[in-house]
């Protein structure tokens, strides 16, 4: 799959029923130069003529081809398939092919044109959904999205059929579901942003600003991507930023803040839950043959387990499933026999298509025609699992790497997961996979993936097709990696494991009987695989191993000493393939005890199609010169001689005999003086053990003590946890304390009345309060905190009501955001207003507001009675208020009001007004502007007076 941006962006677009009014809008809305081409695979009559070049042409100015023979794309041009025919991108060329599928499948097939962009341009590449009945182009768009490619579907309520789009949502892989015109625009911005990783590969020199996205990933989800490999994530979080015409990060976590809506997205893309029914055939058949053989030499009556991790939508799992079926002689022959299959995910709506085991009718082109009626039920539109078959499998959220693995597992299939994982991580899912197989256990991976640092606690069946099984004879300490996983097994697996057989204690014997042979065989030996790697070492054999700066750092049979070294590869090849002991020639190693070594290898086949091994003994001779000198007399006076060194050797060892069994009494009697010294010294640990007593004892009371402290720690914690949740309740104040990601953690009684909160609802989004007409938007006010780090204080109107506002964000005492306190007063208009008239009965001064939006003017009592105005004629209009002043002054009071809305900045005038009386009054005037939540002027308010001339 190639991903050069220098690639040309491609985009495959397909309909059915319905789709020429789809497809005419779209290519009505494309943009005119942005370097991609387009592919329509619309469904049409095989034995028509199409009309659908000159239909297209008419709605759009770029050029548009009928495809006929193999092309390379032109930009920004338009290529039209021909009824009949599929088309397919391949070796950078638009090729019509023969159709693949069934004679009544849909033609052409988008889902064959959709692989094949992914498969060569990956990234480069969109696939469009539009209207149409059927299911064509659901399994592209998986393979679109698993290769990074955008995907788009029409909205459900602008198609003339929803059946296509509807079935292309439902995968849970498409990007934008938008109308056939607002996919042209989003093209637009598709384009104008191309791919480019450099903003996010620079994130990895600053944690922090990375770790912000995860840690709102990680607080909605419960889901930790930090281990995922640096690649798969800045792809995934690009290829969002793309989908949304994004091109800053920062604007990107801005949005995602502000938006649950979008980290589900994100996180949906992160899982990439993309399969297909018996992906790679000739793995799936060679586990089919594996199976047979494990299933026929199984115990009758036995339990088979198998546990499929990262199951996706649940294809995998079913796929297993009908090769054991096959094995046992299909779903009537399974009888009462015990099979669990446990399929696991972490992506909820995957696992629930996998449930349903409903699935679209392109399906059947990965199902072996053979396999397919006996186990699926097909119509028209959808192919559905048999009830037989479902219920062999359980599906179940479960994290491979966070929650408790399964035990007694047979069969581990572990596809296209590891591929996402950083070395670590792999490192750890193995060995949790290593701890839930039963030994001899098979363990199933993905083409690209490999057991890596595993590969001494697996045995390989088929390196090729990725399956291993797990040894039954493993290297020492490899069980003290998976004392973490010795955990509490979930609830419902408790019934299963109250019918589990309890280890047969001959197994045990059986190891020490093999142990015990060993040893005899060879003081100094080696468990050798038929990789030539070494699993198990009896006695010291460091004495023929060098280690140096030149050598393989692996534990095998390249670190025996020359000539050993070259010798023992060979011999213990032999010995397998004669299935006969091997004795290696003599060799001249020099040491301590020895002059002369030599190997002796002995084969061991455990069962049928399991893997061979080679017990690989070092014996080691201590030879005289002087015999090495009698070995150039004749023969018969070296055997004489040969004769006569064994005879006296043999009186040697008897001598020897003798002297040892008097040493051995001598050591009996110092063994009972011994016994008698341990006895004094039992007394005195006797006497030690008693005083530790009273020293555990006062360790106890000490513990008492500090459980006592903790016991008061917790009652004034729980004192100022009541404490707080009574000022929440009590509080004549709406309070909201929100988290990193925008979620409210705590909240006051007045804020849930206020805002619409439902009690007991935890972890709502901010987004979700209903929020009062008048007020701001409390998740922008939240979000500018986040950013800012400061507080921010507003004070608006809200009907008859003033608010003040404050949003304070909060840290821990290493100075880490934590999250933002937003805390809103309101003060009754109402009660001020009847304040304001005391004042002004007792200074003469009146107030007045002119609403800038309806131009209403509002007098108080006071200002009526300056201008000799009755109350009965009601509040007078703008132009009515503005003619009480003399025309020469009139012109003051206009630009005083207009500098105010302009500058925001406060005025005063002492000007003169004709009464209504008549009379000449001078007076002063002070206003300002009052502004609204977003800063912008809504009225001008101030007081008037009558002044002395």
């Amino acid at each position: 799959m190639k991903d050069d941006t220098n690639t040309p962006w491609i985009i495959g677009i397909t309909a059915s029923a319905g789709g020429l009014e789809a497809i005419t809008a779209l290519v009505h809305a494309l943009p005119r130069k942005t370097g991609a081409s387009y592919v329509i695979a619309q469904h049409m009559s095989p034995s028509h003529k199409s009309l659908m070049s000159v239909l297209v042409a008419r709605e759009t100015e770029l050029p548009v081809e009928e495809l006929s023979a193999d092309t390379v794309p032109a930009p920004d041009t338009i290529y039209v398939t021909p009824p009949n025919k599929d088309v397919i991108f391949q070796q950078g060329m638009l090729r019509l092919s023969e159709p693949a599928g069934r004679p009544g499948s849909p033609k052409p097939s988008a889902d064959r044109l959709f692989y094949s962009l992914a498969d060569e341009i990956g990234e480069r590449c969109i696939a469009i959904v539009l209207s149409g009945t059927g299911s064509d182009g659901s399994y592209g768009v998986q393979a679109v999205r698993e290769a990074g490619g955008i995907t788009l579907a029409q909205d459900q309520s602008t198609a003339k059929y929803d059946g296509m789009p509807a079935s292309a949502v439902e995968t849970g892989c498409i990007d934008l579901v938008l109308s056939p015109e607002q996919i042209g625009e989003h093209l637009k911005k598709i384009m104008a942003h191309p791919r480019d990783l450099s903003s996010l590969q620079k994130l990895d020199e600053m944690p922090g600003e990375r770790s912000e996205l995860l840690q709102i990933l990680l607080a909605r989800t419960q889901v930790d991507f930090r281990e995922y490999k640096d690649n798969t994530v800045q792809r995934r979080i690009q290829r969002r930023m793309t989908a949304l015409g994004m091109s800053g990060y920062e604007e990107y976590v801005k949005h995602c803040r502000n938006n649950a809506a979008e980290v589900d997205a994100l996180y949906a893309d992160l899982l990439i839950s993309v399969t297909r029914f018996f992906r790679d055939p000739n793995q799936f058949e060679r586990l089919g043959i594996e199976l047979r053989a494990f299933i026929d030499n199984r115990p009758e009556g036995e339990t088979m387990r198998v546990w499929v991790a990262g199951c996706a939508t649940g294809e995998e799992a079913y796929s297993i499933a009908i090769l054991i079926a096959e094995a046992f002689g299909g779903l009537d022959a399974l009888g009462e026999r015990q099979i669990q299959i446990f399929a696991t995910d972490i992506d909820e709506s995957a696992l629930r298509i996998g449930r349903r085991g409903i699935y679209p009718s392109s399906a059947v082109d990965d199902i072996p025609p053979s396999l397919l009626d006996r186990y699926f039920d097909r119509d028209g539109t959808k192919v559905t699992v048999k009830q037989g078959l479902k219920q062999l499998i359980l599906f179940s959220h479960h994290n491979v790497f966070q929650d408790p693995p399964f035990i007694n597992i047979d069969l581990v299939s572990l596809r296209n997961l590891l591929i996402y994982f950083k070395p670590k991580l792999q490192e750890r899912v193995l060995n949790r996979i290593h701890y839930a197989l039963n030994p001899r256990g098979l363990l199933f991976l993905g083409t690209s993936e490999t057991i890596g640092p595993m590969q001494m606690d697996y045995e390989i069946v088929s390196d090729r097709n990725r399956i291993f099984r797990k040894r039954s004879l493993a290297r020492k300490g490899v069980a003290s990696r998976i004392g973490e996983f010795q955990l509490s097994p979930p609830r419902w697996l408790g019934a299963t494991r109250q019918h589990q057989k309890p280890p047969q204690p001959s197994t045990n014997i059986h190891k020490e009987m093999f142990e015990g042979l060993a040893r005899s065989i060879g003081t100094n030996a080696m468990l050798v695989t038929g990789a030539h790697d070494i699993i198990r070492v009896f006695g010291n054999i460091s004495a023929f191993v060098e280690l140096h700066e030149e050598s393989r750092l692996d534990l095998s049979l390249s670190l025996l000493k020359s000539p050993l070294r070259e010798e023992a590869p060979s011999l213990c090849s032999v010995a397998l393939k004669r299935r006969e002991r091997r004795r290696g020639a003599r060799h001249e190693m020099p040491g301590p005890d020895q002059t002369h070594a030599y190997l002796e290898a002995f084969p061991i086949k455990l069962s049928e199609g399991g893997e061979s091994y080679t017990l690989l003994a070092i014996h080691t001779l201590n030879i005289d010169p002087a015999e090495a000198e009698a070995a150039a007399e004749p023969a018969d006076l070296s055997q004489l001689r040969q004769l006569e060194a064994d005879v006296a050797s043999t009186r040697e060892a008897l001598q020897q005999t003798i002297e040892e069994l008097q040493t051995s009494n001598e050591e009996q009697q110092s063994l009972n003086e011994e016994l008698q010294s341990t006895n004094e010294d039992l007394q005195a640990t006797n006497e030690e053990l008693e005083t530790s007593n009273e020293e555990l004892q006062s360790s106890n009371e000490e513990l008492l003590t500090v459980n006592e402290e903790l016991q008061i720690n917790a009652s004034e914690l729980e004192g100022v946890r009541q404490d707080l949740e009574s000022v929440l309740q009590t509080a004549p104040l709406s309070i909201l304390v929100i988290d990193n990601a925008l979620q409210i953690s705590r909240s006051s009684a007045h804020a849930r009345e206020r805002f619409q909160i439902t009690e007991g609802l935890e972890r709502m989004h901010l987004s979700q309060c209903q929020v009062p007409e008048g007020y701001p938007s409390l998740v922008q006010i939240a979000s500018e905190t986040f950013q800012s780090r400061e507080a921010k204080v507003m004070h608006f109107q809200a009907g008859s009501t003033f608010v003040s506002l404050r949003s304070m964000p909060y840290f821990n005492e290493a100075r880490d955001l934590r999250g933002v306190t937003i805390v809103i007063s309101e003060i009754d208009s109402e009660e001020l207003i009847a304040k304001m008239q005391m004042v002004e009965a007792m200074a003469g001064v009146g107030h007045w507001k002119l609403n800038l939006a309806t131009n209403e003017v509002a007098w108080s009592e006071r200002v009526f009675a300056i201008h000799g105005r009755p109350r009965e004629k009601g509040m007078p209009t703008l132009d009515e208020a503005l003619g009480y002043y003399l025309p020469e002054d009139l012109q003051v009071v206009n630009k005083a009001m207009e500098n105010a809305i302009a500058t925001r900045e406060p005025f005063t005038f002492r000007l003169r007004i004709r009464r209504e009386d008549g009379r000449l009054a001078h007076v002063e005037a002070r206003g300002t502007a009052q502004l609204d939540a977003t800063g912008r002027p809504v009225a001008l308010i101030g007081v008037f007076a009558e002044r002395d001339p």
